[in-house]
């Protein structure tokens, strides 16, 4: 691969991942998004009483 190339290629690559940055998103993506980062606080609030729950146990209640 020559050099040229080589730099020509990753200007392809940071073109790409500008016009990527510019896109808005769709509605189906900002609904997966949206219902991902739900999932994932309702894990995070259940392992947070989980752990809870085990330092209760642990102290003797």
């Amino acid at each position: 691969m020559s050099l040229l190339q080589r730099f020509s290629r990753a200007r392809a690559g940071r073109r790409a991942m500008a016009a990527e940055r510019r896109r808005t998103p769709s509605f189906r993506e900002m609904r997966a998004r949206l219902r991902t980062e739900k999932a994932e606080a309702d894990l995070l609030a259940t392992e947070e009483r989980i752990h809870m729950e085990a330092a209760r146990i642990r102290r003797g209640r």
